[in-house]
């Protein structure tokens, strides 16, 4: 008999039921998705270095599933909550018909169980298709194969999600039995009847407070707008803290003051229901402030978090497709960075000459060089003379400190940090750009006389060099001026890299500004396979490794110069798709179980305040107010409550994001717009989605009340 009374109560109240059912489904789904990343990796062709990613990122998602158990945890327990709350006055109808507590518990094991059960299944079902997909979209990340249809199931994972979800529940069960049987009787029966104390606030106060937390959040925005978060000092600090107290501020008075403003028109106050609906979120504000100002913050983390993993994994795969233009880069410093006070090199070493050939070298000591290679580009940057002295007097401080530039906070922060040492701009012969350009199927400069270029690859400081150049418009070179050309900037890549360029201020002059007997301080010699990249490079790397040591920087050969410092454009990328599918999927599964917790935060406090105001809509409908008039009220209600949360997060996520993409344009050289639309489209998805079941409930609450 008590079974069918839990089945008949399940049936009947399923949309009761639905914030608590969907919580779990999109927890277990999530869950076993990411828990059977091993599993899915296993059918894709990966290669050695390839899994070593995947494993990192399976070790990364263990420790962060505890987290996830502990919130999804908390979260079951709190719908379940609300959905006892809900039902007190039924519960008091059971022991008044006979029943004793016992009964009473064990109708809600069973219906805790069914639903569970049923949510476990459906929820391990869509987490079995959403791990097919993201199987298939891992491969497309590593750029790997599967053969054919494969259908990949994870035991391991889906017996860790039925553990844990397990535990959840048998927690779960404990509370609700535990929670009932504390209840009397005369409190069920009457629990409708008994409201919540509200205290109310003055609304001068609630005015003055608002205003107040606007002017709090507009100086944290303008702070962190002017300095950034790369600049020295307090100023990231301080930002964060007025941001934080304007926020509960905020919350703490918006209830007042919009009731307030409102009030200042009658014409819109008392039209319709709105009196009703604003009383109505004042007193759920006034007294769940602190809650939302939590989920306010959740659902900024989520935003930022999300765009901003997206935004660094997309970034990261169009600057490498735009760093990758050479088949393998060497680099080698055979006079050292110049820098403030270097000592004069050995004019008597191995590299002093201007004259050295560093691919004469490569041919030299690689037996099968013309069948690995079919081109090669040697380009030089001198900084000294063959006497040690700067060629150019000017350094990179004083072209800073004779700029006046107004970008943004980070680039400035950069310029400072840049200045605080002594870096001196290279010069590189315009016939060695020429070749590298007309390698790479680039546009080749010419250079009038007195003429000279400015050499950035890195596109995020363009528009500071171009400020540079501009105010800077001449430069001393080995005692002689020149000219910046009407189009100072060239932006050919320098060597292959994964950081969006590699050189940033050297000069392109005519062929005899270098001094003879001037050693380069930095050599690059970028080649191009003699065939398939894929096939070329297993042996060119290993070519190299034989003939200088292990060339990937863990150590090298010392007797002899060079020392090479060795990247390939498939080794870049491979790696680059491992990291992608870290902070990609590391970003997804921390955004969802975000979102997830905030709309059900949110979702059972509408529904309980629902819950609790079936009486007053009652009222309503017997003065006269049409059940279309009611419903718009209810959903008016619950979107501003959904809303104020949502909006303010976007607000406090679109200035950060505007920092954030300035670090990522510096690093990447790429802006994170796609990746933002892409995270507004699945918040709304994901959080609308709990709006409207919120609000179908709630109308189902009403309709019954």
């Amino acid at each position: 008999m008590y079974a069918r009374i839990a089945l008949g109560n399940v049936r009947k109240s399923f949309r009761d039921f639905s914030v608590f059912f969907l919580t779990l489904v999109f927890g277990v789904c999530v869950f076993y998705a990411f828990g059977s990343i091993t599993d899915q990796a296993a059918v894709i062709q990966m290669g050695e270095d390839q899994r070593r990613i995947v494993q990192t990122l399976t070790d990364i998602l263990s420790g962060l599933s505890v987290f996830v158990v502990v919130i999804l945890g908390f979260l079951v327990v709190y719908a379940n909550r609300f959905l006892i709350r809900r039902r007190k006055r039924e519960f008091g109808v059971y022991l008044t018909l006979g029943m004793d507590i016992r009964h009473v518990s064990w109708i809600i094991v069973i219906e805790t169980l069914v639903v569970g059960v049923v949510a476990l299944g459906v929820g391990l079902l869509l987490g079995l298709a959403l791990s097919q997909v993201m199987m298939y979209v891992t491969a497309g990340l590593f750029e790997a194969t599967i053969r054919g249809f494969v259908f990949a199931f994870s035991p391991a994972a889906a017996l860790s999600t039925v553990a844990c979800f397990a535990g959840i529940f048998l927690v779960t069960l404990v509370f609700n039995v535990t929670t009932v049987s504390r209840y009397r009787l005369i409190d069920l029966i009457n629990a409708d009847k008994v409201s919540e104390k509200v205290r109310l606030r003055s609304l001068p106060l609630s005015v003055v407070l608002f205003l107040a937390s606007l002017v709090l959040i507009g100086v944290a925005y303008k702070v962190l707008l002017e300095h950034g978060m790369l600049e020295e000092g307090p100023y990231f600090a301080i930002a964060t803290g007025l941001v934080t107290v304007g926020t509960l501020l905020f919350f703490f008075s918006i209830s007042g003051f919009a009731l307030r403003a409102l009030q200042a028109s009658p014409r819109a106050y008392l039209s319709g229901l709105n009196m009703f609906v604003m009383r109505q979120l004042n007193s759920r504000i006034n007294t769940a402030w602190l809650s939302i100002s939590l989920v306010c913050a959740m659902l900024f983390l989520a935003i930022c978090g999300v765009c901003t993993g997206f935004s660094v994994a997309t970034g990261m795969n169009d600057s490498l497709r735009v760093g990758t233009v050479y088949d393998m880069s060497l680099i080698s410093y055979p006079m050292s960075m110049a820098v403030q006070d270097a000592a004069p090199y050995e004019k008597d070493g191995p590299a002093a000459a201007d004259g050295y050939d560093a691919i004469a070298r490569l041919r030299a000591d690689i037996p099968n060089y013309d069948e690995l290679f079919r081109d090669a580009v040697q380009v030089n940057q001198y900084t000294y003379d063959a006497a040690g002295n700067p060629l150019l007097d000017t350094t990179v401080e004083e072209l800073f400190a004779n700029t006046d530039f107004t970008g943004n906070a980070t680039v400035q922060t950069m310029m400072l940090t840049q200045g605080n040492t002594a870096q001196r701009l290279t010069v590189v012969p315009v016939s060695a750009y020429n070749a590298l350009a007309q390698m790479a199927g680039e546009k080749t400069v010419a250079l009038a006389d007195g003429e000279c270029l400015l050499w950035n690859d890195l596109s995020s400081l363009d528009e500071l060099w171009d400020a540079v150049t501009v105010q800077n418009p001449e430069v001393e070179v080995g005692g002689q001026t020149l000219r910046f050309a009407a189009e100072p900037l060239v932006h050919l890549l320098f060597s292959d890299t994964s950081a969006g360029g590699t050189v940033s201020g050297a000069l392109v002059v005519p062929d005899d500004m270098v001094p003879a007997g001037s050693g380069p301080s930095v050599t690059a010699v970028n080649l191009m396979y003699a065939g398939e990249r894929t096939e070329v490079e297993p042996d060119a790397v290993a070519a190299i490794d034989e003939a200088y040591g292990d060339v990937m920087g863990q150590g090298s050969t010392l007797d002899a110069w060079p020392v090479w410092n060795s990247t390939t454009a498939q080794g870049l990328l491979d790696q680059s798709g491992g990291t992608t599918v870290v902070v990609m999927y590391l970003a997804i599964y921390i955004g969802v179980v975000l979102l997830v917790c905030c709309a059900t935060v949110l979702a059972l406090q509408q529904l309980s305040e629902a819950a609790d105001n079936v009486g007053r809509y009652r009222v309503l409908s017997e003065l006269g107010a049409e059940k279309r008039t009611i419903d718009r009220a209810l959903l008016a209600q619950i979107g501003v409550y959904f809303l104020f949360p949502l909006v303010v997060a976007v607000a406090h996520a679109a200035v950060a994001l505007s920092v954030v993409n300035d670090i990522v344009a510096l690093l990447t050289g790429f802006q994170i717009g796609t990746a933002l639309a892409g995270t507004v489209a699945f918040v709304v998805a994901l959080y609308g989605g709990y709006f409207l079941v919120t609000y179908l409930t709630s109308r189902t609450m009403l309709a019954r009340g």
